[in-house]
């Protein structure tokens, strides 16, 4: 459980912006998560360089620091210094060149990404999922942890995730999105590449209230390297 104290902060100080992830850069490799926005506060995890974190600025008082909360993949929370964040939507930002209700296609800098989308057949599905221990709470897809509908029967889902770089197929193995229901349209999906490391961040915030989470995938040098989901609540 992510910690309690950086969750009520950031629920009584602000709202969530959507679309704050930052990447981790330090030179030591890692950067240390402090329980409050100074040097000499107690650590309460590391975090290794280069991986994303979500941003909360809930602590006027300290404006060098910001308040991060990880992923599920490592959940933590707490205060990092900022100049050891990038935050994503400061690198390249590969451009949308078309959208409709099933297909967002997004195009530039040698990359080209399809993001097809559709109504999900709940009855023709149902024995891939699984509830929640004594509770009739749905809770994993084909084995993963289902995201988007708080327990509930999803109504829409990812179809396919297509990837090019330089003309050449980046495979995305459905595994990274068949469990992450309800997308989101255009106005929640963005995708950055940050030459330096020729790293792609394709990044989306879907669903609504208690069933609201922010995914990004990580491709690096023309492969496929993993995803991690953000959740507030």
């Amino acid at each position: 459980m992510k910690k309690i104290g950086i969750l009520l902060l950031a629920l009584i100080g602000t709202t969530m912006s959507y679309g704050q992830l930052a990447k981790i850069v330090d030179k030591d490799g890692y950067v240390n998560v402090r329980e409050k926005g100074n040097a000499n506060s107690n650590i309460v995890g590391k975090v290794n360089s280069g991986e994303i974190v979500l941003l909360f600025d809930v602590d006027e008082s300290n404006p060098n620091w910001s308040t991060i909360d990880t992923g599920i993949s490592n959940e933590m929370g707490g205060y990092v210094h900022n100049s050891r964040l990038k935050r994503l939507e400061t690198y390249t930002h590969i451009p949308l060149i078309s959208s409709t209700n099933n297909e967002l296609k997004y195009s530039g800098s040698n990359i080209d990404i399809t993001i097809s989308m559709g109504a999900f057949d709940y009855k023709k599905n149902k024995s891939k999922f699984s509830k929640h221990q004594g509770t009739n709470f749905l809770w994993e897809y084909n084995g993963q942890e289902m995201r988007g509908t708080d327990g509930t029967e999803p109504t829409k889902h990812y179809t396919s995730i297509k990837v090019k770089q330089k003309g050449i197929d980046i495979v995305l193995p459905t595994k990274a999105y068949e469990n992450m229901f309800q997308p989101s349209d255009a106005e929640y999906t963005a995708c950055y590449y940050d030459k330096t490391d020729n790293t792609i961040y394709l990044t989306a915030n879907n669903s609504d209230g208690a069933g609201s989470y922010t995914v990004v995938w990580v491709f690096k040098n023309g492969k496929y390297e993993y995803n991690d989901v953000f959740i507030l609540f």
